[in-house]
């Protein structure tokens, strides 16, 4: 179970930059789309998808003629979105335990498209497991759509392999319902040639293409039940008067609290520019440390100095100031719902 946020500094501040900033980055935690309880320590996902054998899955479009192409089953459609969603929910270790139940619940031979697992069924599954919740696998499709232009001086061609998952996840001790998502994403390829069969050349084969979609779907549910990291940049201006350049070298030697006070000093007696970049720089250094209300309203300090009547600067700080407040604002809101989801998050 992951227990705090942490952020680590990658890059080191460079103090003979020409440039009037210095990029450094982040690891910061974001909350998982869904709150799942954390009396779920383990979960078991079962493939509860009607089998899905369409005859109009893969078409294509060449020069405005639609062409219906061979019919390919991916059998293993479901089977590699489940083997990929374990093992990305593994790596990331939010729950305790991750069980893959192996038997198809809903056959060709016997069932219908989108039926739900019985309140039984949940029950004993979990019962089997010793688990706490059921993430059903309950429906899935995919499609190919690949389309052929002539452009006078050669052929450009687009592949687009969708897929289409519901999930549903249900307590294992109650059989309730406790969220449900319908999960949509493409995946893209194009080439050129100089005939419309080296144009889709390089293009994988319909077979390859839907389970890299499935994997791809898999890996990216995850994001849905858990929380994840994601690297993220933030701007530190290191230039404009002698005092950036002073704080800039405390930053460096890892001394966030003299860094601040010099920027606390420009803050209150520089221009509205300066007042903007110093601003912004002691709210980076207030995240850094954890300190994401503080940090939100220095971000919004910087953000009003950039939009001061008459301040000088350009475009890109103003940008930069608003993006900064907004990501702030995410990151306060963030870090309360990772205390719903994994508790004593600081």
């Amino acid at each position: 179970m992951i227990s705090r946020i942490s952020i680590s500094i990658l890059v080191v501040l460079s103090l003979f930059s020409c440039k009037s900033y210095e990029v450094m980055y982040f690891d910061v935690l974001r909350p998982a789309q869904y709150s799942v309880s954390p009396t779920i320590a383990s979960v078991v996902i079962v493939d509860n998808a009607y089998p899905f054998n369409p005859d109009n899955a893969h078409v294509a479009s060449v020069m405005g003629e639609m062409v219906r192409l061979d019919t390919v089953r991916v059998d293993t459609f479901t089977t590699v979105i489940i083997a990929e969603l374990k093992k990305e929910l593994e790596r990331r270790r939010f729950f305790d335990t991750v069980f893959v139940d192996t038997i198809k619940y809903n056959p060709g031979y016997s069932g219908k498209p989108y039926r739900q697992l019985t309140p039984a069924q949940i029950v004993e599954i979990c019962n089997q497991y010793n688990a706490d919740a059921v993430l059903s696998l309950a429906g899935a499709e995919y499609g190919t759509a690949i389309t052929v232009e002539d452009m006078e001086a050669e052929y450009y061609a687009t592949m687009d392999v969708s897929g289409q998952v519901y999930w549903r996840l249900f307590d294992g001790y109650s059989a309730e319902g406790l969220h449900a998502k319908l999960q949509r994403d493409t995946l893209y390829w194009d080439g050129v040639g100089v005939d419309v069969n080296s144009s889709v050349g390089s293009f994988p084969s319909l077979k390859e293409a839907t389970i890299e979609v499935a994997a791809y779907l898999g890996n990216e549910f995850a994001d849905e039940v858990v929380p994840y990291w994601e690297q993220i940049s933030r701007k530190v201006y290191t230039a404009g008067n002698v005092h950036f350049v002073n704080a800039a070298e405390w930053l460096a030697k890892d001394n966030r609290f003299e860094a601040e006070k010099l920027w606390g000093f420009v803050y209150e007696h520089g221009n509205s520019r300066e007042k903007g970049r110093a601003a912004n720089n002691i709210a980076v250094s207030l995240e850094t440390r954890g300190e994401l209300k503080l940090a939100m309203e220095w971000a919004y300090k910087s953000y009003e100095a950039f939009q001061a009547k008459g301040v000088t600067g350009n475009v890109e700080e103003r940008q930069t100031s608003k993006e900064l407040y907004l990501d702030m604002v995410r990151r306060y809101r963030d870090v309360k719902k990772l205390d719903e989801q994994i508790g004593g998050v600081e």
